[in-house]
């Protein structure tokens, strides 16, 4: 259980180093055109820094698969989402963006979120869900998927009024990390772990694979997008919160997961949820209030 915390950790340190990277490399080509989707792929893959950062996203994702078949989705998504801290610290760092008062209190917040959700681990009754159907997860995915792209062409029609559209960016993008989130939790639990040749031929045969990858292709280009048009320190924590929540509310039930039966640790649980999505969704307020 604690292997599966530190591992979460690491990955979501790779995943986030991977956001500066890439926000750093962004920021230095011509406007992305989501209607010339082979001219932007070409742009991307032919920046050195971008597909480093492109790298260590692909890592940090990878270990989250891992993660997912070792903790719970109640677990493991705030502990993906504390990455913020790392994600802002690094932003102030390497691009130069000014942390807020609020944004360190914020900080704090989520620091102290994670701590809580540590806290209310208990090794006997706590497991990663295996359950779960195709089905039931594409009747979920695609509705849900929709909406975010909705508010995304919204908010690209609105681009004109940044930088009111950087929050609307981040909930585009994190509705539609979330469902890849929801999707890669029923990967991660059909994949054999028991040796590269049957990782490969597991993860090859399982349906979630052929899901994921529309719905992450959506998810990228839609981030992508959202994180050249607004700072990576509103744009990130929108879409953390927003499919932090939606792989905890749509995936605990649909994989069979269950919330601690003991009520401190219960409360412990909700507690640490609570305090890293009210401190998630203070970060863009004043953030935003900057530009104006």
């Amino acid at each position: 259980m604690i292997f599966g915390v530190v591992l979460a950790l690491v990955a979501t340190l790779a995943y986030n180093v991977g956001f500066v990277l890439e926000k750093g490399a962004l920021s230095a080509l011509p406007p992305l055109n989501v209607r010339l989707p082979l001219t932007l792929v070409r742009m991307l893959v032919t920046t050195p820094r971008w597909l480093a950062g492109f790298g260590l996203i692909l890592t940090g994702l990878a270990g989250q698969l891992v993660v997912l078949t070792r903790i719970p989705l109640t677990v493991a998504q705030p502990v993906f989402a504390s990455g913020i801290v790392f994600l802002l610290l690094l932003s102030m760092t390497m691009l130069g963006e000014r942390l807020t008062a609020r944004e360190w209190t914020g900080l704090a917040g989520i620091a102290a979120g994670v701590a809580c959700v540590i806290a209310s681990l208990d090794p006997r009754t706590d497991a990663a869900g295996t359950g779960g159907h195709v089905v039931r997860v594409l009747l979920v995915a695609v509705p849900s998927t929709l909406p975010g792209v909705a508010v995304f062409a919204a908010a690209a029609r609105g681009a004109r009024l940044r930088p009111a559209g950087d929050v609307p960016y981040g909930l585009a993008a994190g509705i539609v990390y979330g469902v890849a989130g929801m999707v890669s939790k029923g990967l991660s639990a059909s994949i054999d772990f028991h040796g590269l040749v049957e990782i490969v031929a597991s993860t090859l045969a399982s349906p979630y694979l052929y899901l994921l990858l529309p719905v992450t292709l959506t998810g990228f280009v839609v981030f992508q997008t959202a994180l050249q048009r607004g700072r990576a320190s509103i744009v990130a924590p929108v879409s953390t919160v927003v499919s932090t929540l939606y792989t905890v509310v749509a995936g605990t039930p649909m994989f069979g997961e269950h919330l601690p039966p003991s009520m401190g640790d219960l409360v412990l649980r909700l507690a640490g949820l609570v305090l890293i999505a009210a401190a998630l969704l203070r970060l863009p307020h004043e953030a935003g209030d900057q530009w104006t």
